[in-house]
């Protein structure tokens, strides 16, 4: 008396219920009501959703850029984007400049010759695979940003993460580089520092209207965070 009944067989057992006793037809009935409604319950729990062939889920990876670019916004920056390591360009000419242009050369622990040269920083990137580039907004501090985010990107996983800044540090004044470093928690060195053509890097990576900024000048706002 299961849902193995066809339905004549249903129709004849009602019939030969109802002429027995009525009472025993009303029962039978409210069993098959409330049997019918378990069954559709239990149908619609096992049913999967039904998700139209042109609409595929977005990769786990992707989702996971996306919530490193809101981070980064959320903070003030007017662009954010995750990018390959291998777009970051290297020049042994920016550490020229720094070198015969710089006023800050040799004065402070994150420039120049404190920080990774050219070929040392290319062979940091090997060990990378992407990267957030920002731009943050002219009233926002992008050093501190840069900061905050490789605290929170490691926080979430990515051991790795580390900032590189956009304008010389002023934490200390003057820095302290004849002995060591009063805020290695917050100092970091900026992009150009390392080496890195910060000009060709956001070209690649289709930034072309922020292509003019000088690097290092107090009007410079590009940034980035080593992710993994």
């Amino acid at each position: 008396m299961g849902s193995s009944l066809n339905t004549h067989q249903t129709i004849r057992w009602f019939f030969t219920i109802l002429k027995t006793n009525e009472t025993v037809f009303n029962l039978a009935l409210t069993y098959l009501l409330a049997h019918s409604i378990i069954t559709q319950s239990v149908n619609k729990k096992k049913r999967k959703p039904m998700i139209p062939d042109n609409v595929k889920p977005i990769p786990k990876s992707v989702r996971s850029n996306q919530e490193l670019i809101q981070e980064a916004l959320d903070l003030g920056c007017t662009k954010a984007k995750v990018v390959l390591t291998q777009t970051i360009s290297m020049a042994h000419w920016v550490n020229l400049q720094c070198q015969f242009g710089c006023s800050q050369y040799g004065k402070l622990l994150t420039c120049p010759p404190c920080t990774p040269d050219t070929d040392e920083m290319s062979e940091i990137l090997t060990e990378y695979k992407k990267a957030l580039l920002i731009n943050a907004s002219s009233d926002t501090n992008v050093q501190e940003i840069v900061v905050q985010l490789e605290n929170s990107f490691k926080q979430k996983g990515y051991s790795k993460a580390f900032a590189l800044g956009a304008q010389p540090c002023n934490l200390c004044d003057p820095c302290t580089v004849s002995t060591f470093c009063q805020h290695p928690e917050k100092a970091r060195p900026t992009l150009q520092a390392c080496g890195i053509d910060v000009k060709n890097t956001v070209d690649k990576n289709g930034w072309t209207d922020l292509a003019q900024q000088k690097p290092c000048s107090e009007s410079h706002t590009i940034g980035m965070i080593l992710l993994s």
